[in-house]
Parts: C-alpha cells; structure tokens; sequence
C-alpha cells in the first residue's frame, strides 16, 4: 500500500473564526462566575499584554497609524469591514463600531452573550492604551449589537 503524505497548513485555509467568540464567552462567563468581575479584568489583562506584545512595539514605533490598521485588519478578517469607522488625528484615534460581528452571529445562533462580553472592549483596549502610553475611553456600548464607540488619545503629561 502506497503511503500519501499531505502537505496542509492552517494557512491555506481562509481564517474565520466565529466560534472562537462563543467560546471566548463561555470562557469569560466560566471566570465571572468562578471569580468575579476582577478575575475576568485580570484575565483579560494578562491575555492583551501577551498576545498585543507586537501591536505595543508596533504602536511605539508607528503611533496611533498602527493601531488604526490593526482596528480596521480584524474587521476585515471578520468579512466586516463596513461596520468599522475611525477617524484619526495626530493626537486620537475615535472609533464607531456600527455592530459587532461576534454579538451579529451570536443573535443568529442563539448564544446568550454573558455580562462579561464587553470586558473583551473595554478591558482589553484599556490594557493596550495603558502598554503603549495611552489613554483610553470606553463612550458608548451596545450588549444588544455589541456596536461601540471609544477612543485612543495621547495623554498630557
């Protein structure tokens, strides 16, 4: 018998990931529940300063420009990049989330978001404006889209 190999990388494949988000949630609920709202804060803390590690360089170096790319990339790989508005000056980048592709493919499911689900904006943008010396402010949130509007500014020193 003749052996084949396949040569198959996670790459070749297009990338989405909309299951991810329930089970993020369910994740985010499971630590609510076991440890409350700071264990969730902590959690999501210590998960942005390791997976952003990049961005953070990238902020240094670039300024608010890479942030905004990096905003407008995941919606993208969400297939839903007309959901996203950003508007950037040289000292703050405002962003208006029309809904969230998470919170849209949870109401067709069926999936009953947690109250933790908006610690994934508010606490874990607030950890990488606090890594890249910024400020951050949560305006306005949705739990019913999940549509959002905050903003990253520079802080007065």
């Amino acid at each position: 018998m003749t052996k084949k190999v396949m040569d198959v990388r996670a790459s070749d494949n297009k990338y989405l990931h909309r299951d991810f988000h329930a089970s993020a949630d369910i994740g985010l609920r499971y630590i609510g529940e076991k440890y409350g709202d700071n264990g969730v804060k902590e959690y999501l803390q210590t998960f942005a300063r390791a997976y952003y590690k990049p961005l953070f360089t990238d902020v240094g170096e670039r300024g608010l420009v890479a942030l905004k790319e990096q905003i407008e990339k995941i919606y993208e790989i969400e297939e839903m990049p007309e959901v996203v508005h950003v508007n950037l000056t040289d000292d703050e980048l405002d962003v208006t989330i029309d809904r969230c592709p998470a919170v849209t493919f949870f109401n067709k499911t069926g999936h009953n978001t947690s109250k933790w689900y908006i610690e994934l904006t508010r606490t874990v943008n607030e950890t990488i404006a606090d890594q890249c010396d910024l400020g951050f402010e949560l305006l306005a949130y949705s739990e019913e889209t999940g549509a959002a509007r905050y903003r990253f500014f520079k802080r007065a020193f």
